[in-house]
């Protein structure tokens, strides 16, 4: 049987077999990449809700999500979890994917949701159209504090498919946490079952940016 070369979707360079997980496993990220995106696996909580982060969020992990869902790079989907599939399937076995959506108008002329396309290749049934946005908040040029407004323009459209199901909530970046929140509280009365949240970064502030916070002119970059 001929060997298949893979190459990384991100440096494009050649995937090498040097270890067991590479071995077993069709990833879609050569381990320098990996490495680079720091996949750190924390732990934190949204209300009483557990959470996990997969990546540190720095300039690596930025840059490649502007590039999936700013630039179009559809190819990048999978390369931000597939290397932790078999992990992720065995602790999320049974959920069903609840994305924190952005606005129906974006998807359609961006051709894809990029929440649900990050976390695709878990092949977890995902509830769409669930969660709605009412209109364009356009959340990148908001401040911190507009960002914490979030919630009123959050709709749910079908309580009742909630029922009985198990629901993982996902998201591509935490910044403030205010639509992870916003999403828990507005779901929360009619899920019945389990109710966890993954994402894949999230972002932690420094001092200096807390302070800027305060000011409620203070945009986010």
């Amino acid at each position: 049987m001929k060997d298949t070369t893979r190459i990384c979707k991100i440096c494009f360079n050649k995937i090498y077999t040097n270890n067991i997980h590479s071995l077993l496993y069709n990833e879609p990220i050569c381990s320098k990449c990996l490495k680079e995106l720091n996949p750190v696996f924390k732990k934190f909580k949204i209300e009483d809700v557990e959470a996990l982060a997969i990546f540190e969020y720095n300039e690596v992990l930025k840059k490649l999500i502007y590039q999936f869902k700013g630039c179009l790079d559809y190819e990048l989907k999978d390369v931000f979890i597939a290397y932790f599939n078999n992990e992720l399937k065995e602790k999320y076995k049974n959920y069903y994917i609840l994305p924190i959506p952005s606005f129906k108008e974006k998807d359609l002329k961006r051709g894809f949701n990029q929440v649900e396309e990050m976390f695709s290749s878990l092949k977890l049934p995902v509830l769409k159209d669930v969660l709605m946005k009412k209109k364009d908040d356009n959340q990148h040029l908001k401040s911190y504090v507009e960002r914490t407004k979030v919630k009123d323009n959050f709709l749910v459209t079908n309580k009742e498919i909630l029922r009985n199901k198990k629901i993982l909530i996902c998201d591509d970046i935490c910044t403030t946490g205010s639509s992870l929140k916003a999403a828990v509280d507005l779901i929360k009365p009619y899920v019945n079952k389990d109710l966890k949240i993954v994402v894949i970064a999230k972002r932690e502030f420094s001092k200096d940016e807390l302070e800027k916070i305060k000011d409620k002119r203070f945009v986010l970059s």
